[in-house]
């Protein structure tokens, strides 16, 4: 469970990161850090002779880290490939992919989520957010011939077992037998064995109110997109509206679906999807809290858990519902002392 430790990592890197910016922004010019986020990357705002830009500095692609799926080099390759598709994203400015930095155009300080949290009218903004994933579909080619990964075969489909490897340990204090897993991807291929075929889309992979800047026009640019692969078009829409940091009114996520053109094969695959999302997202977040020391989200527990509480009521996941009942999986625990829960993890823990 060993990861590079990002923050000494990127301590270390100050002088590269100079060395880049005095390379490409011209006069001078001052630097103030902006966010990090789950992976090992984080943002800064670099302000010169009146002009804004935004400088990513990633661990760089050749350094092994434990955040799978987020290579610069597909950052860099998607960000064109969906300004080419008539989407809003950062132009691309200056690279140095050996050293990790890219330098980005600025679109703002308001990101979607921002703008929830200082307005009442959040229906417009749903609905900014929404016709971008219309514009996804609709733009995008499933065809493309840009080498995207298929999300049956991605980590993130991968990542719904971490429900077994790190939630299920955490809840009862001791570590998971071998056929523990098994049992749970069978359930899941019993509910997916009924199921029509998806509508196969582009899939961002991390579309969150936090990952979309509120435009000038009210339209949305998009950001951190480096996880995109092909799958069932519901994946971003239930992380737009079903996303750990805030509650969406049931209104809403309706009209939403509606606005989107989501039929009963939609539906079904957006519940299948959204329940995947959090049986990964509640592992993500133990696992970053014990390997990483973000236990910061583990704020986010309750509402994961009540996701998932609300999600196997869908008859559609009765083979799983029933598998939780069988092992007497309580999603109602509160008890996630990371220092407690380590020594009960596997090694093969995904």
């Amino acid at each position: 469970m060993s990861s590079l430790n990002v923050k000494d990592f990127f301590e270390g890197h100050a002088a590269e990161r100079e060395a880049f910016v005095h390379a490409h922004v011209k006069g001078p010019y001052k630097i103030a850090p902006l966010t990090e986020d789950w992976a090992s990357r984080r943002y800064f705002r670099v302000r010169a002779d009146g002009r804004s830009y935004v400088l990513l500095e990633s661990v760089p692609d050749h350094i092994p880290t434990a955040t799978m799926g987020h290579k610069l080099s597909a950052f860099i390759k998607i960000a064109r490939m969906l300004h080419d598709s008539g989407i809003h994203t950062p132009d691309i400015l200056a690279v140095d992919e050996r050293e990790g930095f890219v330098l980005l155009e600025d679109l703002g300080d308001v990101t979607v989520n921002r703008a929830l949290d200082q307005e009442s009218g959040q229906k417009r903004l749903y609905e900014a957010a929404t016709d971008v994933l219309i514009s996804m579909r609709d733009q995008i080619d499933p065809c493309n011939t840009l080498n995207l990964p298929k999300y049956k075969d991605s980590y993130i489909r991968k990542g719904r077992q971490r429900i077994v490897d790190w939630y299920i340990p955490a809840i009862r204090k001791e570590m998971n037998g071998d056929d523990l897993l098994s049992g749970y991807l069978a359930a899941w291929d019993d509910v997916t064995a009924v199921l029509p075929s998806p509508q196969i889309g582009f899939i961002h992979g991390d579309f969150h109110p936090g990952n979309l800047m509120l435009l000038p026009d009210d339209t949305c640019g998009v950001l951190d997109f480096q996880d995109a692969m092909w799958g069932p078009a519901a994946y971003d829409l239930v992380n737009l509206l079903e996303n750990i940091r805030r509650d969406v009114p049931d209104e809403i996520k309706e009209e939403m679906i509606i606005r989107y053109g989501g039929g009963e094969e939609f539906r079904a695959w957006f519940r299948v999807m959204g329940t995947q999302f959090h049986c990964r997202i509640i592992g993500q977040v133990l696992r970053l809290a014990i390997v990483s020391g973000k236990s910061d989200l583990l704020k986010y527990m309750p509402r994961i858990q009540k996701y998932l509480i609300e999600g196997l009521k869908d008859p559609i996941l009765a083979p799983l519902a029933k598998w939780m009942r069988q092992e007497d999986i309580d999603l109602t625990a509160t008890d996630f002392d990371p220092d407690k829960i380590k020594p009960h993890i596997r090694s093969d823990a995904f």
